[in-house]
């Protein structure tokens, strides 16, 4: 598998590529997390597991969603220009992308979808094929109105990565989901990962990748905040902290670290993902919170806004153009891990 990044500087690449092979391409879980999600997820119910989420100890920064140490090193080695970048010379790219994990989430994307669109955004909605009834007129209301449907794994049961013979097993169940609800995006439930495995989907982009995450069950990061193609599609790592981090782990009250990480991406040319749920956005405050958010967004401008899809053809296009160098010119074979 090959990987193509945005700059092409042999310092940065070679940091790139290790920090991708270690956090995205050799996945696995711990042993307490295989037998959590075999035996033990199944049977508990929502509060307890969040309680647990809660009770979790993290030692972390207080800067813990900035990835600072590899865009440091890449920051040194090359003075990246916006206009290298973006369309129109944006400042950054703005993407709207939500994971919906239960029945009752589906409920709530027609709300969030509304007030998305009178805004003047887009977003993509991962469903998951096989756990709850998918509207069909619901996906095709959305898809008329511009929106965008990713598939989200599987079933959600925490187990599509734990074996290479699963994977594949469900990996052809997934491509008909693909195919039934014209997606073209992916990103896998809870963010597990392997980008070598998921060569094995029909897609245009995957976005089970984040730039730094400490919460996760498989916390770590692939550390820069573009995209990058990884084999046969675009990686669209998500780099704003999930709703469910914030709102539910930590118990935040405000939008300051979606503001403050904002900040961070506008200064340095990135991609501004969100992951968030609407099985999370039900009360008030944190709807109002993502729509404030989202307003300021729109307010501030010097942003380029696009579905997932757009900003995956954005950067194959680009990348076609462009003088990066991809690992088989540096011999690194991820296909071996």
């Amino acid at each position: 598998m090959e990987l193509s990044y945005l700059f092409n500087d042999p310092p940065s690449v070679q940091l790139a590529s290790e920090r991708i092979e270690a956090d995205a391409c050799q996945f696995s879980l711990s042993r307490k997390f295989r037998f959590y999600y075999r035996f033990l997820r199944p049977v508990m119910p929502i509060r307890i597991r969040q309680w647990l989420q809660k009770s979790q100890s993290h030692d972390v920064s207080e800067q813990w969603y900035l990835p600072l140490s590899l865009m440091d090193q890449i920051r040194q080695d090359r003075n990246i220009k916006s206009e290298d970048i973006w369309p129109e010379s944006a400042k950054y790219a703005f993407v709207l992308t939500h994971d919906v994990e239960t029945s009752e989430g589906m409920q709530h994307i027609a709300r969030i979808a509304d007030a998305e669109e009178e805004l003047g955004f887009r977003s993509s909605w991962n469903l998951v094929p096989y756990k709850y009834k998918i509207d069909a007129g619901l996906v095709s209301d959305l898809q008329s109105r511009g929106f965008e449907i990713g598939i989200h794994g599987y079933n959600h049961d925490g187990q599509l990565y734990s074996s290479k013979r699963v994977f594949k097993k469900r990996a052809s169940a997934i491509n008909q989901a693909i195919d039934k609800y014209q997606a073209v995006g992916f990103r896998s439930p809870m963010v597990h990962r392997n980008l070598n495995w998921l060569q094995d989907l029909n897609i245009e982009y995957d976005s089970s990748c984040f730039d730094i995450d400490p919460f996760q069950a498989a916390p770590g990061g692939v550390g820069i905040i573009w995209p990058f193609v990884a084999g046969k599609f675009i990686e669209l790592p998500y780099t704003l902290p999930q709703d469910h981090t914030l709102f539910i782990k930590l118990g935040e009250r405000t939008g300051k670290i979606w503001m403050d990480k904002l900040n961070y991406i506008q200064k340095h040319q990135g991609m501004a993902m969100m992951l968030t749920h609407p099985d999370y956005l039900i009360g008030h405050r944190e709807t109002e919170i993502y729509l404030n958010f989202l307003k300021h967004v729109r307010d501030a401008g010097d942003y380029w806004h696009a579905t997932p899809r757009a900003i995956s053809q954005w950067w194959r296009r680009r990348d076609k153009l462009s003088s990066a160098i991809t690992l088989s010119q540096t011999k690194f074979d991820l296909s071996k891990t």
